[in-house]
C-alpha cells in the first residue's frame, strides 16, 4: 500500500524482533514481538492494522502464537493495530485507558496532526486494551518498569536484563524530537535516569532507529536543558519566544520534527509555572496549534 512507509525486522537479540518504521515521524512508531516457546509477546500495533500485519504474518511463519498483547501507553500510533490481535489478551496499564476513554477516539484531530493519514480513521476500528492486573509474565525473564507519568500519564518499559535489550515504548526518540504534550518534563528525566541506570546495550526506541545507551543520555540532557531554561524563563518573567531564542538542542538539533522544541519548551514553562503536575497533566500547550 502506497500510504504506508516502509519498514524492516531486525532481530535484536534471540527471541526479540523489532520492527522498524519510517523515520519515526508523527505516526510512524516502532514495534517488536519476542517469542518463547511456541508464544509470542507483542509490544505495541503501530497505528493502523495494516502498518501491523508484517510483524503478524512473520511471527505466523514462524508458528508460533500470539498470547499476550502489550500497549506501551495511550496513544493511537501504539494501539491502532491492536485488531489484528483480537484472539490473545491486549493488556495496558490502567491509567494508559483511563487516559484513552478521556481522549476517545478525535477523528478529527488525528487527520490534522497526521495529515499522510488523513481519512484512514475514519475506518479504523480500536480495541481497548484490558488493564493489567498483578504480575505479567514476560518471556526471556523480562521485566516490566512503568513510569506515572512520564511521556504520557503512563508509559510501560519492557526490559530484558539477560540480553541487555531495553523496549522503551516512548520514553525514548531517537532521530525525531520527542513530544511532552500529555507528559511532565521532570518525570520524564526521573524515568530516563532509572533506565540509564539499568545500562542497557541495545536501546529499541518507540520512534526512530535502534540505539544505545548514550542515545538515553542525550535525551536526558536534552530535557534537563528544557527544564533548566524552563524555570529560568518563569523566574525572568520571559516569554516563550526569549526561551527558544535562549535554548541550544545540542545532538538533537538535527533530528526530524524540530517544531516539538517549542512545544517542550512550554511544557516545561508549564511545569515551572505550576499549571501543570503529577496530579494533573491536562493544560496543553498553545503551541501544539500553531
Amino acid at each position: 500500500m502506497s500510504w504506508l512507509p516502509k519498514q524492516h525486522l531486525r532481530e535484536v537479540a534471540e527471541g526479540i524482533t523489532t520492527v522498524i518504521h519510517g523515520d519515526g515521524e508523527i505516526g510512524v512508531s516502532n514495534a517488536s514481538f519476542v517469542i518463547e516457546g511456541d508464544r509470542a509477546l507483542v509490544v505495541d500495533t503501530m497505528t493502523f492494522p495494516e502498518m501491523a500485519s508484517s510483524m503478524a504474518q512473520e511471527i505466523a511463519r514462524r508458528k508460533v502464537r500470539v498470547e499476550t498483547v502489550l500497549n506501551t501507553h495511550h496513544h493511537i500510533d501504539h494501539m491502532g493495530g491492536n485488531k489484528l490481535f483480537v484472539n490473545a489478551q491486549i493488556f495496558a496499564h490502567p491509567e494508559s485507558i483511563h487516559s484513552l476513554q478521556r481522549l476517545g477516539f478525535p477523528t478529527e484531530v488525528y487527520d490534522r496532526l497526521m495529515p499522510r493519514f488523513c481519512g484512514h480513521f475514519d475506518d479504523l476500528e480500536l480495541v481497548i486494551p484490558i488493564p493489567m492486573q498483578g504480575h505479567l509474565a514476560i518471556p526471556h525473564e523480562g521485566k516490566l518498569y512503568t513510569f506515572m507519568p512520564a511521556h504520557t500519564a503512563a508509559d510501560t518499559v519492557v526490559w530484558f536484563p539477560t540480553s541487555g535489550v531495553l523496549l522503551t515504548g516512548d520514553i525514548c526518540f531517537i532521530g525525531v524530537v520527542p513530544l511532552s504534550v500529555n507528559g511532565l518534563i521532570s518525570a520524564w528525566i526521573e524515568a530516563l535516569d532509572i533506565l540509564i541506570a539499568l545500562k542497557p546495550k541495545i536501546v529499541v526506541p518507540g520512534h526512530g532507529p535502534i540505539g544505545t545507551l548514550m542515545d538515553l543520555v542525550n535525551l536526558r540532557d536534552y530535557f534537563a536543558d528544557i527544564q533548566y531554561v524552563g524555570r529560568g524563563v518563569v523566574a525572568q518573567h520571559l516569554s516563550l519566544q526569549d526561551a527558544l531564542s535562549l535554548f541550544d538542542p545540542g545532538p538533537l538539533g538535527d533530528w526530524i520534527e524540530s517544531q516539538r522544541h517549542k512545544i517542550n519548551l512550554e511544557r516545561a514553562i508549564q511545569e515551572a509555572q505550576g499549571k501543570i503536575s503529577h496530579q494533573d497533566l491536562s493544560a496543553i500547550p498553545r503551541s501544539v496549534h500553531t
